[in-house]
């Protein structure tokens, strides 16, 4: 028999729908404000005001705890269908929102900016598979007296073999980009084209937690106990269990380096401009890294042994807690299509993120790992000020 008690993991049919509800939001605020358009083409905002949000598909958050009877071969019937290796696998998309403020003074072809990004994503799950009750086919032969003696059979064993499987995975990331920069752009990308180059300070932090409990029978043991004992029985029953939990984090700030580019496909300001965007940033960021990982595997082995049932116990903890100061370099870039007026925006593209070695994934020792998030975004900017 076999169970599905609960998942809820991977609900990214959802997300794309949220996302593409957000860009008709965004679409339909974009129609209705066409009046706010200004035909002075020579006037321009101050201060731009953006609010978006994306979907984010994420890499490299954690490893799975693997005890030594998850690896027993030949596989047990119980881990074939969900294994509670892969069960452990970390949420792999979340959604998230932006938000971003730029400041341009009159007169001045500076460029100040602050901007954030913050996503989280929460999976749970409850798998349990177990046997119907097994059966093992016996063919015993001795000999006594000069006098060979043959007996085959049947036994059922009593016992069902089970997998029990609960996992429970959270995680959250914030970034922050205070940035100071210039257009570059001397009219070479043609007129309502900007290069922006900018440097500032980015901040980040990552968070992610999981907890796992694993109950697994996968085997018992047969046998006989003389040549002259006709029938075998039960000769030990195997219980494991795990209980694991592990809390990683890195928090970092560092310089950071961008640069923005957008152009005019079609279009003109008062009517509406078609434009492609895109952006490359980079950045090193200085911080701790930090991880502490629990996990307790026990075994129990109900024996029988001259009539009675013995109880073997074999408990085996762990309990680690690391932190070190670490340097994590940054790239990204993006690329996407928006429409503009003089002091509204709509904006549609694909972002890619990339955080080398943030992460201490390690389970009994320190192992690192890139950090990555890429996915789509949608986004509106509103302009104010002359």
């Amino acid at each position: 028999m076999s169970e599905l008690i609960n998942t809820h993991d991977n609900r990214a049919t959802i997300r794309w729908k949220l996302l593409t509800g957000a860009s008709a939001l965004a679409l339909t605020a974009y129609v209705s404000s066409t009046g706010l358009a200004r035909a002075d083409d020579t006037d321009r905002p101050t201060i731009w005001i953006e609010l978006g949000g994306d979907m984010q598909m994420m890499q490299g958050l954690s490893k799975p705890f693997v005890p030594p009877f998850l690896l027993v071969t030949p596989t047990p019937s119980p881990y074939l269908i969900d294994s509670p290796i892969a069960l452990q696998r970390p949420p792999r998309d979340a959604m998230g929102i932006d938000g971003k403020i730029t400041f341009q003074p009159e007169d001045s072809d500076w460029i100040f900016s602050a901007g954030i990004r913050y996503g989280r994503s929460h999976s749970r799950r409850h798998v349990h598979h177990e046997t119907a009750l097994p059966s093992v086919s016996f063919d015993n032969c001795f000999t006594y007296y000069g006098y060979s003696y043959c007996y085959s059979g049947t036994l059922a064993v009593g016992q069902k073999l089970l997998s029990d499987v609960k996992v429970t995975n959270s995680e959250k990331h914030v970034v922050m980009d205070f940035s100071a920069g210039k257009d570059v752009g001397l009219g070479l990308l043609g007129p309502g084209g900007t290069s922006i180059v900018s440097a500032g300070v980015r901040l980040a932090r990552f968070v992610m937690k999981s907890h796992v409990d694993i109950h697994a029978i996968p085997s018992v043991a047969i046998g006989y106990p003389t040549q002259f004992h006709v029938y075998p029985y039960v000769t030990a029953i195997q219980h494991y269990t795990m209980h694991a939990g592990a809390s990683r984090e890195f928090n970092g700030v560092g310089p950071s380096l961008s640069w923005a580019g957008s152009a005019v496909l079609a279009g003109n300001p008062q009517a509406g401009e078609l434009m492609l965007d895109w952006g490359v940033d980079a950045a090193l960021l200085f911080g701790k890294q930090k991880a502490k990982i629990d996990h307790t595997t026990r075994d129990v082995i109900e024996g029988r042994v001259g009539g009675a049932i013995p109880t073997f116990t074999s408990t085996v903890p762990h309990h680690d807690t690391r932190s070190r100061s670490v340097t994590v370099p940054n790239v990204g870039g993006s690329l996407g299509f928006s429409v503009k007026y003089p002091n509204f925006k709509v904006s549609l593209g694909y972002r890619y993120d990339t955080f080398l070695n943030a992460m201490d994934v390690g389970i009994d020792a320190r192992k690192t790992s890139n950090l990555t998030f890429n996915g789509p975004y949608a986004s509106i900017s509103i302009g104010l000020g002359d």
